[in-house]
């Protein structure tokens, strides 16, 4: 075997032989190949791939923070637009003091008859404080109403026992919006039937209880009912917060007086 290989080489280098069929006989020696090389393979494609999803997890968590900063001040255009058609000569925006945000993850969620609280991984460790205004990506969530070290609860706007004093954005008419227990609607209490208030009207905060910060938006009216021999209209309005499907939230830090 040994003489016959030699000889084969040989012949081939000498006389090219095997030229022709050289192309055909590496069709046998592929399938060592593949076999032999398949492990070194897998082993850098799996090093590769879970190099390449951590970095997918990093980078989508700092691009969810970064989208909930935008959204954050964009919630505020609409009703600044409002207020600059209205009260153009008295708006100085130079004046106004951006609030510090603080973010937040929804770790529970407290649904029953009688409550809707959610309950977030920030504490008063990171900050967050009773009565301070908490929202998403989309509007106003709620308050927190409890804290711990590393977590706190927000009771949501929806509870029957919550009130958020708001105003029309397209007219500047200023009222309170009640919870009702449902996460789908909530009430304006004690609209004239003289206001003019229309179906798809924003509701954002008026800053009057110097809880919420004023700009914010909070809802969208749904209907107006007039009956018969009341004095007020019956107001639906549809929040426009994420109330049950939030996962990450903002905490919003007011500016204190003088700061």
């Amino acid at each position: 075997m040994v003489i016959l290989s030699i000889a084969m080489i040989v012949a081939d280098v000498r006389y090219s032989v095997f030229s022709q069929v050289r192309p055909y006989l590496t069709l046998l020696v592929t399938p060592i190949q593949v076999v032999v090389n398949t492990p070194q393979k897998m082993l850098n494609w799996a090093g590769e791939h879970l190099a390449s999803r951590e970095g997918l997890v990093k980078e989508n968590q700092s691009l969810q923070s970064e989208i909930l900063l935008l959204r954050s001040r964009q919630q505020r255009l609409d009703s600044l637009q409002a207020e600059n058609v209205r009260l153009r000569e008295l708006l100085d925006a130079s004046q106004r003091v951006d609030e510090k945000i603080v973010m937040a993850e929804v770790i529970g969620f407290d649904q029953n008859a009688y409550s809707h609280k959610l309950m977030i991984d920030k504490g008063f460790s990171s900050g967050a404080y009773v009565g301070q205004p908490v929202l998403d990506a989309t509007g106003v969530l709620g308050q927190v109403v409890e804290t711990a070290a590393y977590s706190s609860r927000v009771l949501l706007i929806a509870d029957a026992s919550h009130f958020v004093p708001v105003q029309l954005s397209r007219t500047g008419f200023r009222g309170i919006l009640r919870g009702t227990g449902s996460l789908q609607v909530m009430e304006l209490m004690s609209v004239p039937r003289s206001v003019d208030i229309k179906k798809g009207d924003i509701l954002t905060t008026s800053g009057l209880d110097k809880r919420f910060p004023s700009g914010y938006p909070v809802g969208v009216v749904r209907s107006v009912k007039y009956t018969q021999g009341k004095a007020y209209a019956d107001v639906d309005v549809v929040p426009l917060a994420q109330l049950g499907r939030s996962r990450h939230v903002m905490l919003i830090d007011k500016p204190k007086a003088g700061r």
